[in-house]
């Protein structure tokens, strides 16, 4: 099978918040307990407990597996009033089952304790996912961390937005709070999450790499959409990319990204990439992203709506 290939070294540029996947808050949980500290009027402190799922960190758009245990997070004083409103509802939610969604996903990449230094030059301004570094399953060795900006939308309770079933990439919120009540309450009766009607018919996006190497190829509109794949990518402001190759089959796509080093390709690339294939005509919403293992390289899988 044929593999288009092109290595880039593109100048800098201003960069762009963009969206990946279920981006829409930082955190989603189901509540068991919340404590505060030094006490409940005016606290500082709070210990949430309960089933968490929580930004990988310095990703873009990429979330952890359910996991149960504490979050012991400490008041930011330039966000104090929207993040105690944000802790009452947290309380009021406590223990009810419901899940819950709180705190804004990116932060910038400069703020990220867990950041490697020095950041690029051109990731000044950039955007990471915001930092939970631990669900902590032990109290005794926790340590207090920031809470996360406050969203607008303060602490959210319905997913039902089209973003929220129909994400560009990774998973919708809707399967993410499917998940956390079963890790929640994995012997109840759980209904599956709705289905992006943009998908129906199509390979389900986690099953995009497998099935893409089972496809057969379909020549007239592989090649037309590599070199539409790769003119899109080599244009996009401000990206360096040291290799990248697209190889498409009948109806998916398959991108390997590879960047000039991890820290680049964690505080701008990725983003920058993403963006490029924002909106690719003819292309479902959403599809599967692999991140980087022992390289600095990304894998991006989506596929075309309908193949007639």
């Amino acid at each position: 099978m044929p593999i288009r290939w092109l290595a880039l070294a593109v100048g800098l540029a201003s960069l762009a918040t963009q969206s990946l996947a279920s981006t829409r808050v930082a955190v989603y949980a189901v509540v068991d307990e919340i404590e505060f500290e030094p006490s409940s009027f005016e606290p500082e402190r709070a210990w949430i407990s309960g089933v968490f799922v929580v930004p990988v960190p310095i990703s873009s758009g990429l979330h952890a597996e359910p996991a149960r245990g504490h979050l012991y997070l400490s008041l930011s004083p330039a966000n104090a009033e929207s993040t105690r409103r944000d802790w009452e509802a947290l309380k009021a939610n406590a223990g009810t089952g419901r899940v819950v969604g709180f705190g804004e996903y990116w932060m910038r990449c400069s703020l990220v304790r867990s950041a490697p230094l020095p950041l690029p030059p051109d990731a000044e301004n950039a955007n990471c996912s915001t930092e939970i570094t631990v669900v902590e399953t032990d109290r005794t060795r926790a340590t207090a961390e920031p809470y996360p900006k406050p969203s607008n939308e303060g602490v959210v309770t319905v997913f039902d937005d089209a973003d929220d079933i129909c994400p560009r990439f990774g998973q919708s919120s809707v399967q993410i709070v499917a998940q956390l009540r079963v890790a929640h309450s994995p012997g109840g009766t759980h209904e599956k999450p709705p289905p992006c009607p943009d998908r129906i018919g199509l390979v389900d996006s986690s099953d995009l790499d497998w099935a893409f190497v089972e496809q057969p190829r379909d020549a007239e509109w592989a090649d037309a959409t590599e070199a539409l794949i790769l003119k899109r990518i080599s244009d996009a402001p401000g990206l360096r990319l040291s290799d990248l190759r697209v190889e498409c089959r009948d109806t998916i796509c398959h991108i390997r990204a590879a960047f000039p080093t991890a820290e680049y390709q964690e505080a701008t690339g990725n983003r920058l990439v993403a963006e490029a294939l924002n909106d690719m005509p003819g292309f479902a919403r959403g599809g599967k992203i692999i991140p980087p293992r022992n390289a600095p390289t990304v894998d991006y899988y989506f596929q075309r709506r309908s193949p007639l």
